[in-house]
């Protein structure tokens, strides 16, 4: 920032495809916490796709009031970087560890993940694994989606694909175990949440005729009527870090590049 500028506030547009993810519910609610400590205000909007995230940009432009934007999910030819420039917003963002940029971000291997999942694994009885999925293959979350294929060919897990719902998800948990005991890896905390409670009132034993792993850790995990092992991704230090690398952007300084911490398994009763 030069002169007599001020910060008023940060703008995120986060994807409806997201909006429920509770990694990134927390990473929105911590980066808020750098951003208040300086007198900056968090403004966030649901977007249904990137074109309407675009206009977002246009519209915040025009009627002033946001200083910078934070961005989930860059990808190498992300066009919303270049609109964001023309702007004349300064840039921070979440992103992979094979994505290159120029301006300040915190860099997330989402493979190392899918490493803790492996380690956690191999320590338990070797048994069918099945992934079952519900990211937008078109979101921004096609990074993820990028690193459970990767694990699908090493053979680590099958990957299934489904609807965003509880019904999807639950009528492809049961599919999974039809014939014989498995390990479910559910993208969702909800969907797991609510395969739990499917499979126990069908008089299943958990862990011992299905177990059942979340990728997203959250209250609702410890909370489930057996608490549910989980991935912690660490959203909330990412929120954070994202928040002071936004503020860095702003007040011009260099395009510092970050990693994420590590992520690791919180072992519950379901695994």
């Amino acid at each position: 920032m030069e002169g007599g500028d001020e910060m008023n506030a940060i703008g995120l547009a986060i994807p409806a495809s997201r909006n429920d993810d509770r990694f990134v519910v927390a990473l929105v609610h911590s980066l808020a916490d750098p951003l208040i400590r300086n007198g900056v205000s968090l403004v966030t909007k649901v977007v249904p796709d990137e074109d309407t995230e675009i206009e977002l940009y246009r519209h915040w432009a025009e009627v002033g009031g946001v200083s910078g934007v934070a961005l989930l999910g860059v990808d190498s030819e992300d066009a919303r970087v270049d609109v964001l420039r023309t702007l004349g917003f300064p840039i921070a963002a979440v992103l992979d560890t094979s994505v290159e940029v120029d301006f300040p971000a915190v860099v997330i291997d989402f493979e190392a993940s899918i490493d803790v999942l492996r380690t956690f694994l191999a320590t338990r009885p070797p048994r069918r694994t099945v992934y079952i999925s519900a990211v937008d293959q078109q979101s921004n979350g096609s990074l993820r989606a990028a690193a459970t294929e990767k694990a699908a060919l090493d053979g680590l897990f099958e990957v299934v694909l489904v609807e965003h719902s509880d019904e999807a998800a639950i009528a492809a948990a049961e599919a999974a175990v039809a014939d014989g005991a498995g390990t479910l890896v559910f993208d969702s905390d909800v969907h797991a949440a609510a395969a739990l409670d499917t499979f126990r009132a069908k008089g299943l034993e958990v862990p011992d005729d299905v177990a059942i792993v979340s990728w997203t850790n959250s209250a609702l995990c410890q909370s489930a009527s057996k608490s549910i092992t989980a991935i912690d991704r660490r959203g909330s230090e990412i929120g954070a870090m994202l928040g002071e690398r936004m503020l860095g952007a702003i007040a011009g300084g260099r395009a510092t590049r970050e990693p994420a911490p590590r992520p690791f398994v919180v072992v519950g009763e379901t695994a």
